[in-house]
């Protein structure tokens, strides 16, 4: 879409910029010939016949049009069906006997009539020179205009075939990792179970084997569950469920769902929500979802000790939900593709887990919505009241 914008824009740039240089080309050579080559034609051919306006660059652009205009017109005619072709017909007179009568007809108002037969073609053939003058500009704007089109449909289809090929290159990165994340915790899964069932394990030990077929049980079902979120998005018929939603009440508990999280992973949470309701109307379960996926992913990737803020703060005519962390910026190559379906910007992918779907499926929903979901870091982190002394920061801005 953004492709198609910028598109748009730079053919209506061109379009305007071609008329204009048109237009000007134009003038000039309506200017050169009424002052120098039809003065020099008139006094050559006609003495001192008075032309008045009649022999004027356009009047006799004009007049050839019509002529020509008529002559097609006049081919035309025969397809159309026969109660259309008698007035049809007498326009066709009129607009060809209106370019005639003034150059080419017999009698007193007959100018080339009067002349010599040479005369006659010599100063028929200078007509239609500048008349095919004339055209030459409009015809070079055209043909310009459609290279620069053609050119930049090429570059976009480039462009999109290009991120075609990233997002399949993407996704089967994907599908690998996630087959490696599922492998893995099976076999723990599978081992510990067999273990259990041959009677390999002390009783004191038990329950720890236990806990962990219980969390990696956990982290399979997270990890199919955030898939067949991601493909249901995409699914025909999907409709969001929106009911009036008290936001902080949403957000705080999604930050109280997530603390121990965050304090496992030796992590600060600041929680910054005003102590009232702020009612809006969207599907809660989704938007949760939303929520948490951002959090998970300001715990999962980074460091021990980092600090994560969240806050919610009306700004005007807008609300917005702040999700930012004290942890490293995000590198600006990266940055402009984190919302990608199977983006992956982080090198030790093995050591902190994850898909590549969270942030995409958290944009999805936030769309649907008609809500806005953006990265900010650096100077950009001064648009946004209340951040407080963060990096980076993961905002959603909703009308109120």
């Amino acid at each position: 879409q953004e492709q198609e914008k910028r598109l748009q824009g730079l053919l209506i740039r061109k379009f305007i910029v071609t008329l204009i240089v048109v237009g000007i080309v134009e003038f000039i050579i309506t200017t050169v010939s009424d002052r120098f080559v039809m003065p020099v034609m008139a006094e050559a051919f006609f003495g001192d016949h008075e032309m008045s306006e009649a022999f004027s660059t356009v009047a006799v652009t004009r007049y050839v049009l019509e002529i020509f205009l008529g002559a097609v017109m006049g081919f035309m005619i025969r397809f159309l069906p026969l109660p259309l072709r008698i007035p049809a017909g007498s326009y066709i007179d009129r607009l060809i006997e209106g370019g005639e009568s003034r150059f080419f007809a017999s009698g007193q108002n007959g100018i080339i009539a009067q002349l010599p037969l040479r005369e006659k073609i010599t100063i028929t053939l200078l007509i239609l020179g500048i008349s095919l003058i004339m055209a030459v500009p409009y015809i070079v704007a055209a043909v310009r205009f459609t290279i620069v089109t053609m050119r930049e449909f090429k570059k976009i289809a480039g462009l999109r075939m290009q991120a075609r090929k990233d997002y399949e290159r993407r996704r089967n990165l994907m599908i690998s990792d996630i087959a490696h994340d599922l492998r893995t915790p099976i076999t723990t899964v599978s081992g510990y179970a067999q273990a259990l069932v041959d009677g390999l394990v002390k009783d004191e030990d038990k329950q720890a084997y236990l806990e962990a077929i219980c969390a990696k049980s956990r982290g399979m079902n997270d990890l199919i569950q955030l898939l067949f979120d991601y493909t249901r998005l995409d699914s025909e018929g999907f409709e969001l469920k929106k009911e009036k939603t008290d936001i902080c009440e949403m957000v705080r508990e999604c930050a109280a769902g997530l603390y121990t999280d965050a304090e496992s992973a030796g992590m600060g949470m600041d929680v910054d929500i005003p102590d009232k309701s702020i009612f809006l109307d969207l599907d809660r379960a989704q938007f949760k979802r939303v929520i948490n996926n951002i959090m998970i992913n300001a715990i999962r990737h980074n460091d021990k000790g980092c600090d994560i803020g969240i806050s919610v703060c009306e700004d005007g005519n807008r609300l917005n939900i702040t999700i930012a962390d004290k942890g490293k910026p995000v590198p600006e190559d990266m940055a402009v593709h984190i919302f990608e379906p199977f983006f992956m910007g982080d090198a030790s992918r093995n050591s902190r887990g994850g898909s590549g779907l969270g942030l995409s499926v958290a944009k999805k929903i936030t769309d649907m919505h008609g809500f806005k979901l953006r990265l900010l870091q650096g100077c950009d982190m001064n648009k946004i009241r209340g951040i407080g002394d963060y990096s980076k920061a993961f905002v959603i801005s909703m009308g109120l």
